[in-house]
């Protein structure tokens, strides 16, 4: 056998299966779960091994090429060890995405904790543009240059479910004991809000506070110590930055005294509007205000939602929550004027709806047509409304 040229010695007491059977005898303990246990035992016996290899070895002076293939089955045996490893990743990593893609059960159930996971991320990176946007790359500006022949529309197509809606009555229809049918049938198919007017009993016979304004106040509290989403209020300087004793005075202040009424509002009336993004809170909140009965089975559980207060606020306010999906504003206390604004491809078609949202009454829209805008109470009863967003799966 040559090697560099120079004949290396014969190999009469080396034999290389006698070097198998040694490498053999070493890659089963190193890699068997069974002798894990054993090994300060062997320990010793692999040293010896090891040395009667290297012993071996040294003193036959094999070529290169005699060792390369002495060792040929350890290698081939590592090498085929190692393939079957990453192979057997792979095919769990593809047998869990298929189970995640086709078992229903899976699906549900992983889709839901990416969403959570999505809603906790949300004080950190505001993804909602992406979600909401029709493509991730923005379309090129088309130039108008081969457009000035054509005839101007005088509204976009998707707006004509305005037009009976308008010229008919003008004003948003009240509905009571209302099936999700109906609903789909005469106003989510076209995007016409609706008022429902039995969602919620009246305030006074509230399950969980009724009479209990203190109660409600302690809950609020815990909602506002978790920082919750565009926090603003006319009752602290940079309310989004306030300590934890400021929003408890705050919430100190927010104390019902409606038998004695605010003789100057101007000083003395506040608003408080905050949105839940936080999946602690968002919880909280479904143990505050329940469900109301027409929400549908297999709509999602709404991702976000807002509380809105005021009371005595005198000024002409008016506030726009930046909103998405389909919507329910639910009045649960006094009175809150709130104004639906068509979109504005669809200022020619539908006309901006004012509506004055008494208790026990709810209003459902969709953000696809219409803006939500409100103005804080100047009335002497405090104003409580609970708005939710959920994804627009009618």
């Amino acid at each position: 056998m040559q090697s560099g040229g120079n004949q290396s010695p014969s190999l009469p007491d080396f034999s290389c299966d006698r070097v198998r059977m040694l490498v053999y005898g070493l890659v089963p303990f190193e890699n068997s779960p069974t002798m894990v246990d054993a090994r300060k035992v062997q320990e010793s016996d692999l040293s010896a091994s090891f040395q009667e290899l290297l012993d071996a070895i040294q003193k036959v002076r094999p070529s290169d090429r005699a060792l390369y293939d002495a060792f040929a089955p350890v290698r081939k045996r590592i090498w085929r060890r190692w393939c079957l490893r990453k192979l057997s990743a792979v095919v769990c990593l593809m047998a869990i995405c298929l189970v995640v893609c086709y078992v229903p059960s899976v699906n549900w159930h992983v889709t839901a904790i990416g969403r959570l996971l999505m809603i906790e991320m949300l004080p950190y990176w505001d993804w909602t543009p992406l979600y909401r946007g029709k493509c991730l790359i923005a379309k090129a500006r088309e130039t108008t240059a081969g457009k000035q022949f054509e005839p101007t529309v005088s509204f976009p197509d998707d707006c004509v479910v305005c037009r009976n809606f308008v010229s008919t009555t003008g004003t948003v229809p009240v509905r009571q004991n209302v099936t999700y049918e109906a609903l789909f049938r005469h106003h989510l198919m076209r995007n016409v809000p609706t008022i429902v007017s039995d969602v919620y009993p009246p305030w006074s016979e509230h399950k969980r506070y009724g009479a209990d304004w203190d109660s409600f106040l302690n809950d609020l509290e815990e909602l506002l110590l978790a920082n919750p989403c565009d926090f603003r209020t006319n009752l602290l300087f940079k309310p989004s930055y306030a300590k934890t004793s400021a929003l408890a005075r705050m919430v100190d202040l927010l104390a019902d005294d409606t038998a004695v009424p605010m003789r100057n509002a101007t000083k003395r009336g506040w608003f408080v509007q905050l949105r839940n993004c936080a999946l602690r809170s968002i919880k909280k909140t479904r143990t505050m205000f329940g469900k109301p009965y027409f929400y549908a089975t297999h709509w999602e559980p709404p991702y976000t939602n807002w509380i809105l207060l005021s009371r005595a606020f005198d000024g002409a306010l008016e506030m726009t929550p930046n909103m998405a999906g389909l919507v329910l504003v639910h009045q649960l206390r006094s009175s809150l004027s709130v104004i639906l604004r068509p979109r504005a491809e669809c200022a020619n078609s539908c006309q901006m709806l004012p509506i004055t949202l008494q208790q026990q009454q709810s209003l459902l829209f969709s953000t696809t047509l219409w803006s939500f805008s409100y103005a804080p109470t100047d009335g002497n009863e405090t104003s409580l409304t609970f708005i939710t967003e959920t994804y627009e799966i009618v």
